[in-house]
């Protein structure tokens, strides 16, 4: 897309290759008392990058990094797979480390296949979506041990100011456009047995 390496910022370029341990340890540094995560995204969808994770905080936790626990970003669809969500959870949780859903959603139209800019998504859709907001939540307390839970946010309030709308495209969160919970805040809620 005509990209070049002037478009990029690297880290690596100004602390050096063990820039993610330096960063651990500044912000040790900074604030003993922190609670320090590293982050990742589709680690419920590709157990090759998550196996790659979890060896890569061994390896910076036995060089001296501070991390106290590792949040994954679950930007995903009414089509995701579950046996990904119990396998991530699983390992992350084998970790011994404090787990943290730090962004989910869930979109509804993932292929962009349906045009929803009507804001008429079909119930069959909906219910979808809310079970599997319902699953994330269920799989991480039945897979994460209540001293290693780190929370789950939701990435965003309301469809329209997701950074997956698009003009209408997708509604992934558990809000409607006017603030009104739609069926994936029920969902969400039945996840914790409420």
């Amino acid at each position: 897309s005509g990209a070049n390496r002037d478009d990029y910022f690297f880290w690596q370029d100004y602390l050096g290759k063990e820039y993610a341990l330096k960063a651990f340890q500044y912000a040790a540094a900074a604030d003993p008392t922190a609670i320090l995560f590293i982050n990742e995204f589709n680690l419920e969808s590709n157990s090759e990058k998550l196996d790659s994770l979890i060896k890569y905080v061994n390896e910076l936790k036995s060089l001296g990094a501070k991390i106290d626990g590792i949040g994954t970003q679950m930007h995903i669809t009414i089509h995701t797979a579950f046996i990904g969500i119990d396998a991530m959870f699983r390992k992350l949780a084998a970790t011994g480390l404090k787990v943290r859903v730090s962004e989910l959603d869930v979109r509804l139209n993932p292929g962009n296949t349906a045009n929803y800019k009507s804001g008429i998504i079909p119930e069959s859709v909906l219910k979808s979506q809310a079970a599997m907001y319902k699953y994330v939540v269920k799989s991480f307390l039945d897979n994460v041990p209540l001293g290693q839970r780190a929370g789950i946010l939701v990435w965003g309030v309301n469809d329209i100011n997701s950074w997956l709308y698009d003009e209408g495209n997708d509604y992934p969160l558990l809000y409607d456009n006017n603030y009104i919970p739609k069926p994936a805040f029920d969902g969400f809620a039945e996840g914790f047995g409420k």
